[in-house]
């Protein structure tokens, strides 16, 4: 399915690919082995693509593609490399440019790997030197600009591939969460109602006050969100996908559950209902939650 992939080549769009395509041109072996069926004053381009294509393919340069292909055909990279695709998410503190990470969840090698600020965060940072294709959903402008600010490094060791825009190239808009409910995924039914303002209250939750229940859920919730990503990214590279239920034995079980008064909740909520304000800006939780993920 990979060398399938032409609309990168100069001069090919999808008019001419589509005619391409009915003259019985389909992939970069077909140019290579006939030139001559392509019209000469773009023949040799696409010629010169196709060779360094075909060698970054024989080299396992993930990153030739993720630089090159379009966002049309980024799908037919999770086709080939998906088993060597490490998937991941994060939580902060909120939404703003200086919002801090929280948790990192990702799925590398076949196990589901957790990291949390003042913990174990930096770990994270060690493992990418491992990953040969990181995937995310919009993390290009969430997820890696704000894992860039935390471990203070000008750009990640490997390819990124966002999800977002194959997704959105195959009519799946909306968030990640949405897209997976039109798939028929569903989430586990404790994390069904679960959102980014309550993995940032949860985070409070912890900090604050030491609610053990609050963390474990929170990296549950963020883990959950990794699983959707292997899913769906099944479903781009037109793979079947792993049973669900099998994938979500993998998450982290929630640990205890919270003893502190009524009283002492709403106090302490209230005091994190201010701090987190200001963390937000001006904007509500649910308008920037939006953003997070839609923007």
């Amino acid at each position: 399915m990979i060398s399938e992939a032409l609309q990168h080549l100069k001069g090919i769009g999808p008019v001419r690919l589509a005619r391409l395509q009915a003259a019985g041109i389909r992939s970069w072996s077909d140019i290579l082995d006939d030139p001559e069926r392509i019209p000469q004053r773009w023949r040799a381009d696409a010629v010169e693509e196709c060779q360094c294509a075909r060698q970054a393919l024989d080299s396992g340069d993930i990153r030739f593609f993720v630089d090159r292909f379009s966002a049309r055909d980024k799908w037919r990279i999770l086709s080939h490399f998906l088993d060597q695709t490490t998937f991941f998410d994060i939580e902060t503190t909120g939404l703003e440019i200086d919002a801090a990470v929280t948790v990192i969840a990702c799925w590398h090698r076949g196990q589901l790997r957790t990291f949390v600020e003042h913990e174990n965060l930096d770990d994270f940072l060690h493992l990418l030197d491992d990953v040969r294709l990181l995937a995310s959903f919009n993390g290009s402008t969430f997820d890696v600009p704000r894992v860039l600010d935390a471990f203070h490094i000008p750009q990640l060791p490997c390819p990124h591939l966002d999800l977002r825009w194959p997704s959105r190239h195959r009519g799946l808009t909306g968030s990640l969460k949405q897209i997976s409910s039109r798939l028929g995924i569903r989430r586990p039914s404790d994390l069904t109602e679960v959102d980014g303002e309550m993995a940032v209250r949860w985070w409070h939750a912890w900090r604050l006050r030491g609610d053990a229940a609050a963390r474990s859920r929170l990296i549950r919730y963020c883990a959950s969100d990794v699983l959707l990503l292997l899913m769906l990214s099944h479903h781009l590279a037109l793979l079947p996908p792993p049973p669900a239920e099998h994938l979500w034995q993998h998450l982290p079980e929630s640990v205890g559950i919270s003893t502190e008064s009524s009283e002492a909740r709403q106090t302490s909520d209230a005091v994190g209902r201010s701090y987190y304000s200001g963390a937000f800006g001006p904007g509500s939780p649910a308008i920037l939650r939006g953003r997070r993920r839609l923007s």
